[in-house]
C-alpha cells in the first residue's frame, strides 16, 4: 500500500491542469485524471458543468493518455438558486476552451432530462452529477440516468458533505455507500465514488481495495496532498514545477523589484534611508 500511494504521491501527470479556473471543485482535479486514465471510459458525460473546470480537467486527461473517448457537457448554463444565475457570457467561454477538444468533446445546452435521449441505455462509463443540490434533485438524476450506465461504469456525485440550506447531496450519499463500493473524498465540498459494478484488475482496483481494507483515510491523504498543490496553482512544464499563481502578491511584488524604475531609483533609496538613521 504505502508503495503505491508513494508512487501516486509522485505522479506528475496528476499535477497538471491546464484550463485553471476558480471552482469548488479544483481540488479532486487530481483524482479525475487518475480515474480516467485507469478506467479509460468509452463515454464520459457531466451533469451540470457551469464554467467548466471539472469536465475540462476530465478532457485534458483524455487527450493526454490518447484515449479513444467521446465526451458530453450537459447544462442549459442558465444558473440557478445554489450556483447564482448567469448570463450567456459564461457559455460563451465554455465554448471558447472546448475548441481545442472537439474532435471528442460536444456540448449539449439542454436540460438533464432532455439530455438522456441522445445516449442509449448502458452507453455511459463515466459520470459526473453536479446539477442541483437539493436531495430530490439528485435523486432524480441518479435514478434518471442510471440505465444509461454501463454495468461496470463509474458514478461521481459532487458536494457529499455540504450541508447548507437547500443542498442535501450527503443523504442521498448515505443511502448510497449501503448498496454501492465507494470512495470518498473530503475536501473541496465532498466527491463521492461511485463502482456500479467490477472494476479490472490495476490500480484503480488496487485503489478500491485499499479503501475497502480499512485504509480511506491513507488514499485521502495522499490525493488530498497532491490537490493542496494543485490549489496553490503548481503548474508542470517541461520538466520544471513553476507557480505562476501560488501568490499573487509576491508576483506583483517581483515585478516591481524587477522594473527600471527601482532599479534606477536604487541610490536614491540608499541616500533617502542614510539619514533616516
Amino acid at each position: 500500500m504505502d508503495y503505491f500511494l508513494n508512487q501516486l504521491s509522485q505522479d506528475r501527470y496528476l499535477f497538471k491542469v491546464d484550463d485553471y479556473m476558480q471552482s469548488a471543485w479544483i481540488g479532486h482535479a487530481p483524482f479525475l485524471k487518475f480515474l480516467i486514465r485507469e478506467q479509460k471510459p468509452s463515454v464520459f458525460v457531466e451533469l451540470g458543468v457551469h464554467n467548466g473546470f471539472s469536465y475540462f480537467v476530465g478532457c485534458q486527461a483524455i487527450k493526454e493518455c490518447n484515449l479513444e473517448s467521446k465526451a458530453f457537457a450537459v447544462d442549459h448554463w442558465l444558473g440557478d438558486e445554489q450556483a447564482g444565475f448567469f448570463d450567456n457570457s459564461v457559455y460563451e467561454k465554455v465554448s471558447a476552451i472546448n475548441v481545442k477538444y472537439s474532435d471528442f468533446s460536444k456540448l449539449l445546452k439542454m436540460s438533464f432530462d432532455g439530455a438522456l435521449l441522445t445516449f442509449n441505455d448502458s452507453s455511459i462509463d463515466l459520470l459526473h452529477i453536479d446539477g442541483f443540490h437539493s436531495y430530490e434533485s439528485v435523486k432524480n438524476d441518479f435514478e434518471s440516468w442510471l440505465p444509461k450506465m454501463n454495468l461496470d461504469g463509474i458514478i461521481l456525485l459532487h458536494d457529499i458533505h455540504v450541508r447548507r440550506k437547500s443542498f442535501g447531496v450527503y443523504k442521498f450519499w448515505e443511502e448510497i455507500k449501503s448498496k454501492f463500493k465507494t470512495i470518498e473524498f473530503v475536501g473541496s465540498h465532498g466527491l463521492g465514488v461511485v463502482f456500479l459494478g467490477e472494476i479490472r484488475k490495476g490500480k484503480l482496483s488496487e485503489l478500491l481495495e485499499i479503501a475497502c481494507s480499512g485504509n480511506l483515510s491513507q488514499i485521502q491523504g495522499t490525493f488530498g496532498s497532491i490537490s493542496d498543490d494543485v490549489i496553490q496553482g503548481w503548474r508542470y512544464s517541461e520538466n520544471v514545477f513553476s507557480f505562476p499563481e501560488r501568490d499573487s502578491a509576491i508576483a506583483e511584488r517581483d515585478s516591481v523589484l524587477d522594473s527600471t524604475i527601482w532599479k534606477v531609483m536604487k541610490p536614491y533609496r540608499k541616500f533617502r534611508n542614510y539619514f533616516k538613521k
